[in-house]
């Protein structure tokens, strides 16, 4: 198995989740429409609508927190970050359509994918209930918690058309797909990774590493995931309550591997699951412990 890369985690892979979020910019180094491509949910797509007609208001109620997500996120660094400014925060006053991107690093053949969350976790939190339903994209293949499939349908047609189109014209020039997310991104990767994987990007070596990822299957569903990803980390905050949820008891079960980090106590749950100020920090505090002693990925 390949080992964790904590500076692999800090350098590369976290940016990419962070810039997941902004839509008006690609993440640095790649330039729009050349080799970063915006994915865009479509709410209107027969996939979709049908993946919605099976949904609760819990489900639904987690979709709209996604597409009220602002396009400047609140949290872009760790000066301002916490509950009170959350509570006050206007919500997006239009459908935030913009999910994440994807990139092309030729420099290191890869294919990127970088999956957005939202801010606003405390909407679809609240609201969330244990109901799953079989993985959509490939049956037989495990149980999945039905509101995270709901979003992931609503943009699995745009995200698989531009990995396709991209692979089509590039398969000589790419060696492996790297694929990440933080917090509802990260579940959005969960589900994507298997799915691409399974046909569009098939020649392509798959990695992913997501944080803040809660549960996102059964375990049915997380030893299918495995049979087809064998590089997978998700890295948690010990002290951030997300990726515990929805709880083991109920029938749920982490994909890959688990890495825990630290960021250090705070009595503000909004600090511990943010990205500047929960993982930043905690991947960096890892990475000084232990850049000397874990082995460096392949590729990297």
């Amino acid at each position: 198995m390949v080992s964790f890369d904590s500076e692999f985690a800090q350098v590369y892979a976290l940016p990419l989740a962070k810039a997941a979020y902004v839509s008006t910019n690609p993440p640095d180094g790649f330039t729009s429409s050349q080799n970063a491509f915006n994915i865009l949910a479509d709410i209107s797509h027969p996939d979709y609508l049908a993946q919605l007609s099976k949904s609760s208001d819990q489900h639904k109620k987690m979709m709209q927190s996604m597409l009220a997500q602002r396009v400047k996120p609140l949290f872009e660094d760790a000066e301002n970050v916490g509950q009170e400014i959350l509570t006050n925060a206007v919500p997006n006053p239009q459908p935030n359509l913009h999910f994440g991107w994807v990139c092309i690093d030729a420099a290191k053949q890869r294919l990127v994918v970088a999956l957005r969350g939202t801010e606003n976790f405390h909407d679809w939190l609240d609201n969330l209930d244990l109901i799953p339903a079989p993985y959509a994209p490939i049956p037989g293949s495990g149980m999945v918690h039905q509101g995270f499939q709901l979003v992931y349908y609503a943009i699995r047609n745009n995200l698989r058309q531009i990995v396709q189109k991209i692979v089509q014209n590039q398969a000589q020039q790419l060696r492996e797909i790297f694929i990440t997310g933080h917090s509802l991104g990260g579940a959005l990767a969960g589900l994507a990774a298997p799915d691409l994987v399974n046909d569009v990007a098939a020649k392509l070596s798959p990695t992913v590493y997501t944080f803040a990822e809660p549960n996102v299957g059964h375990s049915d569903f997380a030893a299918f995931y495995n049979s087809r990803v064998n590089v997978c980390y998700r890295v948690v905050n010990m002290w951030d309550l997300v990726p515990h949820l929805p709880p083991s008891q109920a029938g749920y079960d982490h994909e890959g591997n688990s890495l825990s980090i630290d960021s250090g106590f705070s009595l503000d749950v909004v600090r511990s699951h943010v990205i500047v100020t929960g993982y930043i920090p905690g991947v960096a505090a890892l990475n000084q412990k232990s850049n000397a002693a874990v082995p460096a990925m392949a590729g990297k």
